[in-house]
């Protein structure tokens, strides 16, 4: 079996209540908090394996912020792409999805997640190559996130796109490039909607095929807003108006 190592509290919670397979966790000794009393219960509660160990043994497996707990889990799987597509266009009314075209830094894809998962994003697809991997640094920028909406990595984000449109789905590019506003967009219907990275943004083969722009209004003195807040911004104004219809 294939794992990952992920660290910190609550993204070992999510991982339990995911119904990842555990093979082991690693807990700091003597921390005491309510977050991780939850833990605690939470393994005793699932009959998983843990150990306390020192400080040292945890940063063997992470200099990063751990918060006094480690766990080795089952590799992240990902769904097929025209199996998640068809399921959810076939039993949902208004569907979105998340394409994101050259996501690499790990932060971000875990910051994206965490909002998708926030609002019930129907599911994200990534390219195989070019994107950050699904690791422990994703998960824990996630909050658990990367557990709660499904993902899907394809060979190219073009196939998405066809995809949606034989089902009539409209296809929304987020870049300053464009001349409207999200302001301006029906995001009430069913939709997809595509991020690029900051730098290089979306790719032009995406653009040429896409349905619509649309762009998020800034002060000139700045080019482009972080992507993962760019994503916050218009997933909120998508609930916005379907609270609103």
């Amino acid at each position: 079996m294939k794992t990952i190592t992920i660290f910190g509290i609550r993204s070992i919670i999510e991982a339990i209540k995911s119904g990842k397979s555990i093979d082991k966790v690693w807990l700091l000794k003597g921390v005491k908090s309510n977050l991780s009393e939850q833990l605690l219960y939470t393994l005793q509660s699932n009959n998983i394996s843990f150990s306390y160990v020192p400080v040292e043994r945890l940063n063997r497996f992470s200099e990063k912020n751990h918060q006094g707990a480690v766990a080795r889990i089952a590799a992240f799987q990902t769904h097929q792409m025209e199996h998640v597509l068809e399921d959810i266009t076939s039993n949902k009314k208004n569907p979105v999805f998340l394409l994101l075209d050259g996501i690499t830094d790990t932060r971000n894809f875990g910051a994206i997640l965490r909002s998708a998962a926030a609002i019930d994003i129907d599911a994200v697809f990534i390219p195989t190559s070019g994107s950050a991997p699904l690791n422990g640094d994703v998960i824990k920028a996630s909050v658990g996130g990367a557990f709660k909406v499904p993902i899907s990595k394809v060979a190219n984000l073009k196939d998405v796109i066809y995809i949606l449109n034989s089902h009539d789905i409209p296809t929304i590019a987020i870049t300053e490039k464009a001349k409207k506003t999200v302001y301006e967009c029906d995001l009430k219907g069913p939709v997809g909607l595509i991020f690029g990275s900051e730098d290089k943004g979306i790719s032009s083969g995406l653009l040429k095929i896409i349905d619509k722009t649309a762009k998020l209004p800034m002060s000139e003195n700045i080019e482009s807003l972080n992507v993962s807040v760019a994503c916050g911004v218009t997933f909120y104004e998508l609930i916005r108006q379907r609270l609103i219809s």
